[in-house]
């Protein structure tokens, strides 16, 4: 693989310096685009997803980066919705991998600067960039002059890198802020007052706000002018109307810098947006099962409030369940509990991975033993899954892209 002579980010000092001088040498392809810029502890892809739609829906040729991919590595460079072919992807990595060595890149600032390279030649009118962890010393913090920057949620997460509290967590999203205007979603007094440091943002449920519909994936968005009424979107949970509400805010942005963009784009765009793996409903062996990439608390909330709206809160599911092992998955298995009559628990193809008798164990204080299943891969989780029963999934977005993976297989 191409990627093998690089190290891993948590490897390296943070810094741009690297990929600055990668791009350089390439004449600085990232300069060539107007970028919507995208950070955040939980969801920027769900955000990222709604604007792209939104814009590919308004007739502009648009660009998506984000990060990590749940099956391919090339579902992280799309144009119009469409993956970047791997003959393409292995041709341009190839090509620079010389120099990506000699500049010392990482793995993801060398897919990121690939991603660069492939939107400036493709010439897209607009890429929606999603920042890969904080923002600060992210590899796609280069971009010095976007159209607007988006921070969605701070929230604990990668602490050992970003820090360990809100503060700090906020000061390294808040990198990202330049000179454009800045969307945020909902968030804590103490992330604002970090992020007003810098600038004078539009927040969700200040500046533009949502009325919620019965139906649970409608909504009216009362924005900066802009009052649509009856939107509807594909991604289920009161969370993902947020985040149409942001990406909504964004596109108000965008409007007012001159991209024509329609009422009637606006709704087609946000109901035609799919992200998989955020309550993602699908059916194995006559069976349900709603898979969740949610792997830290604040997600985890968002997933089991969406879950006991889908349930009306009063079916306990099978559920399968993975973490990886810097994360705060003992908190995210407290939260999970009250929901689970069965779990099971695969052993994941990723060295990072929680092993499954540790996972047992925390399991085990909530959960009776015999309710609790260890197993070998993610297809024999599948297995065990009966007909017709209720189904879960949370805890890793590796384990949601390798039951995706099996489910589309079989």
């Amino acid at each position: 693989m191409f990627f093998d002579s690089l190290k891993e980010y948590e490897g390296m000092t943070p810094g741009l310096s690297r990929i600055k001088k990668f791009l350089k040498a390439l004449g600085d392809p990232h300069k060539k685009l107007k970028c919507v810029h995208i950070a955040g502890t939980n969801a920027k892809g769900s955000t990222a997803a709604f604007t792209a739609s939104i814009l590919k829906n308004s007739g502009y040729k648009t660009a998506l980066y984000t990060s990590p991919h749940l099956r391919r590595i090339t579902e992280r460079i799309k144009i119009n919705g469409k993956d970047i072919s791997k003959k393409t992807f292995a041709a341009i990595a190839e090509k620079y991998l010389a120099l990506a060595e000699k500049c010392k890149l990482s793995y993801f600032e060398y897919l990121t600067a690939i991603a660069f390279i492939y939107f400036a030649a493709q010439k897209v009118d607009i890429a929606v960039i999603e920042t890969g962890l904080g923002g600060r010393f992210d590899a796609t913090n280069v971009i010095t002059d976007p159209l607007v920057a988006i921070i969605t949620s701070v929230n604990i997460d990668h602490a050992e890198i970003l820090g360990s509290t809100i503060k700090k967590i906020a000061f390294e999203k808040a990198g990202i802020i330049k000179n454009s205007k800045v969307v945020c979603g909902k968030l804590s007094a103490q992330a604002l007052k970090v992020i007003k440091c810098k600038t004078n943002p539009l927040v969700f449920g200040k500046d533009f706000t949502v009325t919620y519909k019965k139906q649970s994936l409608r909504f009216d968005y009362n924005g900066l002018k802009d009052n649509l009424k009856n939107l509807k979107i594909s991604l289920y949970g009161k969370h993902q109307i947020q985040n149409a509400a942001v990406a909504a805010c964004a596109i108000e942005v965008l409007k007012s810098k001159g991209f024509v963009i329609k009422d009637s784009n606006i709704k087609k765009g946000l109901a035609k947006a799919q992200w998989p793996a955020r309550f993602d409903v699908r059916k194995i062996n006559g069976a349900q099962i709603i898979i969740d990439g949610a792997h830290n608390p604040e997600a985890t909330d968002a997933f089991i409030s969406a879950l006991k709206d889908f349930d009306d809160g009063n079916i306990k599911r099978t559920f399968i369940f993975a973490a990886m092992k810097e994360k705060d998955y003992t908190t995210v298995i407290k939260k999970i509990v009250p929901y689970a009559g069965k779990v099971i628990l695969p052993a994941l193809r990723n060295k990072r991975a929680v092993d499954t008798e540790k996972l047992k164990l925390v399991f085990a204080k909530y959960i009776p033993a015999r309710n609790i299943f260890t197993v070998k891969n993610v297809k024999e989780s599948l297995n065990l899954i009966k007909k017709r029963e209720k189904a879960a999934a949370a805890g890793s977005l590796y384990l949601a892209g390798e039951l995706i993976q099996h489910i589309r297989g079989l």
